[in-house]
């Protein structure tokens, strides 16, 4: 066995059945981190027979004359809990990679390391597979493992039932509220530029990602104004009645005044309160926008195996509108249906409640990806290179 340099096709025939398939170890994100400095290579570990049987994308950067340093983002195309290969790919990568002086190589494999409840309740553990990474000369780098909320689902009813409480209410209301979701064309990626901030980041996405193996799709959350008065005017008239009905009930002296009708009074008095309230935001909202307005709007790249949200961004007029969920939802509906059942809602961050608390609303698995690793080729460079660095970031102020 041995490692050998791949051509594009190679890799992409390669990557596509994969089991580890994903949108990071592809040939469109080589291509986008070219734009980022790197230069990209196909490495491929292959048997007596020329049969590709583990893979990486590794992007590759000088670091200082002759010396590079690699990148694998999401680590390799390979199965790690098969120690044995795992073995021989680390062996044979590392005598490939010293030919071309390479120091180091870091990657943040998508080794799901722990595996938590929506709670955060521990549900499984795979360190295992950490410790022997170890043991073949990975260096663990601490505090780098990420989160991410991944929904498992084949059956719409059962994956909506199972949402948290406050995000089937959130949807609810944005259907009361007359959004809808709408699917983007390339040629209107405008409407997602518009609400973010990172532009050109997503600029790139958008335009490399327009393969049928790995397809950046646009989709948008649109309130009309029109339907958003007249589904509050029919609840506003429903819930009238509604109180009508208790007020005769209060009035009559036959019935026992219970706590159970009071609070049936307080619940209705309020939602009159509410549905007016609404009727006049939505009056104000047809003012300046009767045709409409988009309000939110999201990415996703889809592999064909699963589907991942890469980005969303916010009409600031509207923020205090909760139109994700719904945004979310729909997609997740729509490709249930074309037969997906797998769905990375994206990288989550405890310290940011918004984001967090949403995705959290979905009841998926909080999957815990492994730290980064370096593998290192040449030790005596890697120990220096990191005391430059240490001594670089000291010095900053």
């Amino acid at each position: 066995m041995q490692i050998i340099e791949l051509n594009e096709l190679q890799f992409m025939n390669y990557s596509n059945i994969h089991s580890k398939k994903n949108y990071k170890q592809s040939i469109e994100y080589a291509n986008l981190e070219e734009k980022n400095g790197y230069n990209k290579l196909f490495l491929g570990l292959i048997d007596d027979n020329q049969n590709v049987i583990g893979a990486t994308l590794l992007l590759e950067k000088k670091l200082s004359g002759k010396y590079k340093y690699g990148f694998c983002p999401n680590g390799f195309l390979i199965d790690f809990f098969n120690s044995s290969l795992i073995n021989i790919f680390t062996v044979e990568l590392k005598k490939y990679l010293k030919q071309y002086n390479f120091i180091y190589i870091k990657l943040n494999p998508q080794i799901e390391y722990q595996v938590f409840s929506s709670s955060f309740i521990l549900v499984e553990n795979n360190s295992n597979v950490i410790n022997e990474l170890k043991k073949l000369g990975y260096q663990f780098i601490n505090n780098t493992s990420k989160y991410h909320i991944v929904l498992n689902s084949s059956d719409i009813n059962k994956t909506y039932s199972n949402f948290k409480r406050s995000l089937r209410r959130n949807i609810k209301n944005s259907l009361e509220q007359g959004v809808t979701v709408h699917r983007c064309d390339y040629e209107k990626k405008d409407i997602f530029l518009n609400l973010v901030k990172d532009k050109t980041y997503f600029q790139n996405i958008i335009d490399l990602f327009q393969s049928s193996q790995n397809k950046a799709e646009i989709y948008y959350a649109k309130m009309n104004p029109e339907v958003y008065v007249n589904n509050y005017r029919y609840l506003l008239k429903k819930e009238t009645n509604n109180n009508d009905v208790i007020n005769r009930k209060l009035q009559n002296r036959s019935i026992k005044k219970t706590n159970k009708l009071l609070n049936k009074k307080m619940i209705s008095d309020k939602l009159i309160i509410k549905y007016n309230n609404e009727i006049i935001r939505g009056t104000d909202i047809y003012s300046k926008y009767p045709q409409g307005v988009i309000i939110s709007a999201c990415l996703i790249i889809n592999n064909k195996r699963e589907i991942n949200f890469i980005g969303e961004g916010f009409n600031e007029e509207f923020s205090n509108y909760k139109s994700m969920p719904i945004l979310k939802w729909e997609i997740i509906k729509k490709y249930i249906n074309l037969g997906y059942s797998k769905f990375d809602l994206g990288e989550i961050d405890k310290s940011i409640n918004n984001n967090y608390s949403t995705n959290q609303g979905f009841n998926g698995s909080i999957i815990e990806c492994s730290n980064d690793f370096d593998l290192v080729i040449n030790e005596m460079l890697y120990k220096l290179n990191n005391s430059i660095n240490a001594i670089t970031k000291g010095g900053k102020k």
